[in-house]
């Protein structure tokens, strides 16, 4: 609990200072935005009000908000990222595996079960959220579930490294 606790707060620190701060901000809007795109991409129109008919209040408001969690994990990710490479220190071998895998799985997860996700689509399974259980909210799931381990990572990684000290 006490790594977890002080990865928060390089993170809190790192997300403190302007620059870092507007990249989180543009990349969880852009991330955002993408994924809104994908997810309405073969819906009628690109109409959110289609999507809701078709899958539901629910399902829409759960979709959205999981995304929203992806991009602003994404975002906070990408930061301490790019605070790592700023400060020349090596990347962990895990945070960046798991970025990339939750950042795609997010992706694949964007997408109209009935109408077809792009991304699925792209190898030859538009439909492929329908036959999951969930419709697609379980792969929402493990992206952020990755995205959260990424950025454990690269947080504890800033924390144990000797030459890393977060300057106010």
């Amino acid at each position: 609990m006490a790594k977890i606790k002080e990865s928060l707060k390089i993170t809190g620190e790192i997300l403190s200072r302007v620059n870092y701060f507007a990249v989180f901000l543009i990349t969880s809007f852009a991330g955002f935005f993408i994924f809104y795109k994908l997810t309405l991409w073969t819906v009628t129109d690109n109409s959110l009000e289609f999507f809701v008919m078709m899958s539901g209040v629910n399902f829409t408001l759960l979709s959205l908000i999981s995304l929203g969690i992806i991009a602003l994990l994404f975002g906070v990710f990408l930061s301490m990222f790019a605070y790592k490479i700023k400060t020349a220190k090596k990347a962990s071998k895990g945070s960046g595996f798991f970025g990339a895998i939750g950042l795609i799985t997010g992706g694949l997860a964007a997408g109209c079960p009935t109408c077809g996700a792009i991304l699925f689509s792209l190898i030859g399974a538009p439909l492929a959220l329908m036959i999951l259980p969930f419709k697609g909210l379980e792969l929402k799931i493990l992206s952020i579930v990755l995205l959260l381990l990424s950025n454990y990572f690269l947080a504890k990684s800033l924390a144990e490294s000797e030459t890393c000290e977060i300057k106010k």
